[in-house]
């Protein structure tokens, strides 16, 4: 089994581009590396990626790379030392590394994660508005096929009505949804009703998502624009767990 510090060994941390443009379904870049683990399959580094790998509370996108050489569909995405590394089925040729590459992303399943990993944002807003205090989260997950955030506290005040009642509120205020960047220094003076700080790495800068008079919650995940993309909330769930509560929803399409 090829491990992913070998493909990663040596090569720069990749370009991220969907850290700046969510929205990018194509990119035209370069294969740095390839490392084959079977006949026709095996491990592609790019110079850019447009695809978010697994990781962050967010599920791997997939897609396509191709060349005039070699057309692969990726089918999971990973990360090793900040370099992304795309694993995927060869469907014809041969690729060759320092070659010219298309990058396509599989655009309706990333927009779904997003509408879902803003709406978890929401979500957090939420339980903060009922129960009056920040609390602290100890896992989540944005994407298919069952979102949740896990929260360490007491869930007795929580109930899915008001929970879905606030969230939607937020979606049908359309609030403006947009990166910033952050030092550490600056870090608990820009967050505000963020539940996940407990389980920040220690970094130099954080990618900061704010939801316009909502919250500011460090995240290097992909998000709708607007809130009024998500389309709308459902809360599938308040459930009792170790330590505290879980709640799982879903979008309205």
């Amino acid at each position: 089994m090829v491990s992913l510090s070998s493909i990663s060994a040596g090569l720069q941390p990749t370009n991220k581009l969907y850290l700046n443009d969510s929205y990018l379904k194509t990119a035209e870049t370069t294969l740095l590396r390839y490392v084959p683990e079977t006949r026709r399959s095996g491990y592609f580094v790019t110079t850019d990626t447009i695809m978010h790998p697994k990781g962050g509370a967010q599920p791997s996108d997939t897609g396509s790379i191709e060349s005039v050489n070699f057309k692969a569909v990726v089918k999971k995405v990973l990360e090793h030392s900040g370099v992304v590394i795309h694993y995927g089925d060869i469907v014809e040729g041969v690729p060759r590394e320092g070659e010219k590459v298309s990058m396509t992303i599989a655009w309706e399943w990333r927009y779904r994660v997003m509408r879902l990993h803003t709406a978890g944002h929401i979500v957090d807003y939420a339980v903060v508005q009922i129960l009056g205090e920040d609390l602290l989260s100890s896992r989540a997950f944005h994407g298919p096929p069952e979102s949740f955030v896990e929260y360490i506290g007491r869930a007795g005040e929580i109930d899915s009505a008001s929970l879905a009642q606030i969230s939607n509120d937020v979606v049908k205020a359309s609030k403006r949804v947009y990166p910033v960047l952050v030092s550490r220094g600056e870090l608990l003076k820009t967050v505000r009703g963020a539940p996940n700080l407990a389980r920040l790495p220690e970094l130099e800068t954080y990618r900061v998502i704010v939801i316009d008079g909502v919250n500011a919650i460090p995240c290097g995940g992909t998000h709708v624009a607007n809130t009024a993309e998500v389309g709308g909330i459902l809360i599938r769930g308040v459930d009792k767990v170790e330590n505290g509560f879980k709640v799982v929803y879903d979008v309205a399409d």
